[in-house]
């Protein structure tokens, strides 16, 4: 089974939007495309609903892929998860709870970079600094 997800990478000043899931993994905010959903408008919801954040949409910054097993669909699936920078106005935020989040925060640049739980995620953390910093010399 193929899933199709966005996300964002909110950032204000020098920090960056993370959140805490409940197992105690840091993430970045994201979430599965409804129907008739644009990949944008999915980043954008999901920020909004994950962390209460009303960002404004950047960029798109790249894709990462992974697999994992669901087990309460008891199969595999593929997904796919697309990245767009996105801004914040103010550091305000709060975790949506019911998703299985603790805790919403924006942390410092370089702290991030030691926190995100998710290879996957830290890469393409990681790319989006570097894209920032190209745009900004």
């Amino acid at each position: 089974m193929k899933e199709i997800s966005a996300g964002g990478i909110v950032l204000h000043d020098e920090k960056v939007l993370l959140l805490k899931k409940y197992n105690g993994a840091w993430v970045l905010p994201k979430g599965r495309v409804e129907s008739g959903e644009k990949l944008s408008e999915t980043a954008l919801r999901e920020v909004l609903e994950e962390s209460n954040v009303d960002a404004s949409l950047g960029t798109y910054i790249d894709y990462i892929e992974y697999s994992y097993y669901s087990y309460s669909r008891m199969r595999k699936i593929e997904k796919t998860v697309h990245w767009f920078f996105m801004h914040s106005q103010d550091t305000s935020c709060a975790p949506l709870k019911k998703e299985g989040f603790v805790k919403a925060t924006y942390v410092d640049v370089d702290k991030a970079k030691t926190l995100l739980s998710h290879r996957n995620e830290l890469n393409v953390f990681l790319k989006a600094l570097r894209m920032k910093e190209s745009v900004m010399e």
